[in-house]
């Protein structure tokens, strides 16, 4: 489903102030990619390359934390489209990614301190969005 007629999430991320733009911008384009529809439960993954984030969705199995057997490679990112990047709150894993078109958006990040050596320009929660 285009992220532009996705029904919920939206104004939800809006007022917590999760992300700034239009779904159609890049920071919504990516928030969609990180939180696809699906009818099984599926675990999201961002990985980085050299040129890339990319997204990949791994199926998880219902009533456990087993993975299953369906991994299906997702929206990619070059990295020349990322501005920025900021911390949320000083001990949060959460990070704000800034994109070329102004937008914006959040998402959680499972170690920040890898996330911090691969980006070591991160702004602090006290640095303004740029």
């Amino acid at each position: 489903m285009p992220p532009a007629t996705r029904r919920y999430g939206g104004q939800r991320q809006k007022k917590n102030g999760l992300f700034f733009g239009e779904w159609e911008s890049l920071a919504g384009q990516w928030l969609a990619a990180g939180q696809p529809h699906s009818r099984c439960g599926v675990i999201t993954v961002l990985a980085l390359t050299s040129s890339h984030l990319r997204f990949a969705y791994v199926q998880r199995r219902r009533g456990g934390s087993r993975l299953g057997d369906a991994v299906e490679p997702g929206a990619a990112f070059h990295r020349s489209l990322l501005s920025w990047t900021r911390r949320t709150h000083n001990r949060s894993d959460s990070f704000q990614f800034g994109f070329t078109d102004a937008s914006w958006g959040t998402l959680t990040i499972p170690s920040s301190k890898e996330f911090l050596q691969l980006f070591p320009g991160t702004l602090t929660h006290k640095d303004p969005i740029p």
